[in-house]
């Protein structure tokens, strides 16, 4: 979650995200207050939004492009929270050869245990 922003300026941002990309739940139609919004990153290029409904639950990405005015929002079913999305959007990608790495490591294992 954003934490640079103040109260104020962050309420003006989430009203800005209902009014641009999305004033109602895809799933059950309730309208989404501030409440139901956490913008997990934000910069001069684009924002990543959590949308959460309060009444169904549903949970949905959203990822706005403010060069452009242009979004794109997906639903997720996942049991990560919000801080844990954040952290992981922030990463670096994995390189191929780091999966390679991955992959000849489980592969020499008779058993991988979890």
């Amino acid at each position: 979650m954003v934490k640079s922003l103040n109260k104020n300026n962050l309420n003006e941002k989430k009203l800005f995200f209902i009014d641009t990309i999305a004033k109602f739940c895809d799933k059950c139609g309730n309208p989404y207050s501030e409440n139901d919004l956490e913008i997990i990153q934000d910069n001069s290029i684009s924002s990543i939004i959590h949308f959460h409904c309060a009444k169904c639950k549903s949970n949905h990405i959203a990822t706005f492009f403010k060069p452009i005015g242009i979004s794109n929002r997906m639903p997720i079913n996942t049991d990560l929270d919000v801080e844990e999305i954040g952290k992981f959007a922030a990463m670096r990608e994995t390189s191929a050869e780091e999966i390679l790495q991955i992959y000849l490591y489980l592969k020499e294992r008779e058993r991988v245990l979890v």
